[in-house]
């Protein structure tokens, strides 16, 4: 009878990982979508919100409107989620950036009010999707998410503070519609990301695991 090694007791995954600790690189694209997320939400604060509003024609209480549209579905989605991502983060993620393209393309062609809160409420959708998701990935980066976490979040913080500036900028010199414009190749960069490393871990699924070394038998005597 052979003794396994010391160490070979716990069982690995597909990706050669522990079980409860995901491959670091699956948690790009999540990222750099909810970064877009956040981006988006921040967007439309300050002097870019008047400059929508005037273009547009709205009241003044359209205002609240606007980044209600976007926040409200994004705390609801966020739930969903964290819940549905903790299994199935890569198909989590690319309808969260489905979601924020088209929302985004709604939002940057909008002719009215109408138009214009549909497309904040799909693009706060799959923003709080995204968050969710990246949320759950980098729970389970094991003891990796020392480091992970504060990247992800410096990250996703950096882009909360590029919103307002960068809508400010655009509305002031170019056109409103300009920022949302401007941030779907980041998005499309995002979708490309995800399914890449979505494709990669099927691959390493399919493939067959490396069987642990074992102890050479005893000899017998003859």
């Amino acid at each position: 009878m052979t003794t396994p090694l010391p160490g070979t007791a716990k069982q690995l995954s597909a990706d050669g990982l522990r079980p409860d600790a995901r491959p670091v690189w699956l948690v790009i694209g999540p990222a750099l979508a909810a970064s877009v997320g956040a981006f988006l939400l921040a967007v439309t604060v300050g002097p870019a919100l008047t400059a929508i509003q005037r273009a547009l024609g709205l009241p003044a209480s359209a205002k609240l409107w606007i980044f209600v549209a976007y926040l409200l579905p994004a705390v609801l989605a966020v739930l969903a989620g964290t819940l549905v991502g903790r299994r199935w983060p890569t198909a989590v993620t690319l309808s969260a950036i489905t979601l924020l393209v088209l929302g985004t393309l709604l939002t940057a062609f909008a002719p009215g009010s109408g138009s214009l809160l549909l497309g904040r409420a799909v693009t706060g959708f799959g923003a709080g999707l995204a968050w969710g998701t990246t949320a759950v990935l980098v729970a389970q980066m094991g003891a990796r998410r020392v480091w992970v976490a504060p990247l992800v979040g410096g990250v996703v913080g950096l882009a909360l503070c590029l919103g307002p500036v960068a809508g400010t900028l655009l509305a002031q010199t170019a056109n409103w519609r300009l920022p949302f414009v401007l941030v779907v190749p980041v998005e499309m960069v995002a979708l490309l990301a995800t399914a890449v490393s979505g494709i990669v871990v099927l691959i390493r699924r399919a493939s067959p695991p490396a069987q642990p070394p074992t102890a050479p038998s005893a000899m017998k005597p003859s």
